[in-house]
């Protein structure tokens, strides 16, 4: 065989076990939402005790060291990304901070003009507050939405507007130790510009198949 064919077939093979391990962990996550979500009659000190005893704390057990650490930050992001139920509870024990942020209850009425979506379109630079104050860059052309964060990583995703006033971001990579945890590449998200007030954009953003709706604000770029 020869040695480049070889090369080939050992990096499919590390990328499959890989694929495979990562759907496995979600697997695991949906069904501690599952958990999460069935004890919510109980207190959040058990419920938490509950998951780290019968998920948590077995499958970490796997790993040591380093390996450990990034296992942890792994399950800690992606399962913000996967359960809304501990969103909400994260959302409970530490509520935003101001508010440029917010929770709806039912999809908003769009009054976004024309003329603004234009605008946005032709705009390449913005940015916007995390829900815990930090400033994130953005730049934006055609394809790509690609994020700069305080600390100088990055995240880079498709860009691909799919209605008059809705885009679509899909995630590609990211250097930030959340970011590349709470999204894998192909990971989807809908925005949905609502309106426009002063320098910024209200967004709609919401994860395909689940039922969350947030809105943040997107301001444009100096």
């Amino acid at each position: 065989m020869k040695k480049s064919v070889l090369i080939i077939i050992l990096l499919l093979s590390t990328f499959l076990n890989a694929q495979n391990e990562s759907d496995k962990t979600d697997k695991m996550l949906d069904e501690m939402c599952s958990n999460f979500k069935l004890n919510e009659n109980l207190s959040d000190t058990l419920r938490i005790e509950i998951l780290n005893k019968k998920f948590i704390h077995p499958y970490l057990s796997q790993f040591s060291g380093s390996e450990l650490e990034d296992k942890i930050d792994n399950l800690y992001f992606r399962f913000q990304k996967r359960c809304e139920h501990f969103r909400d509870y994260l959302v409970k024990v530490d509520p935003p901070k101001d508010d440029n942020w917010a929770r709806l209850d039912a999809h908003p009425k769009i009054t976004v003009s024309e003329n603004e979506i234009a605008q946005f379109k032709k705009t390449i630079d913005f940015y916007y507050f995390e829900y815990e104050g930090k400033k994130t860059t953005l730049k934006t052309d055609k394809n790509f939405w690609i994020e700069t964060f305080e600390d100088g990583t990055n995240s880079k995703l498709y860009y691909k507007w799919i209605g008059k006033n809705k885009f679509e971001l899909e995630f590609i990579e990211s250097n930030n130790n959340g970011r590349k945890n709470f999204s894998k590449k192909g990971d989807k998200y809908i925005y949905e510009i609502i309106n426009k007030e002063n320098n910024y954009y209200w967004i709609l953003s919401e994860i395909p198949g689940q039922s969350e709706i947030l809105k943040f604000k997107l301001f444009v770029g100096n």
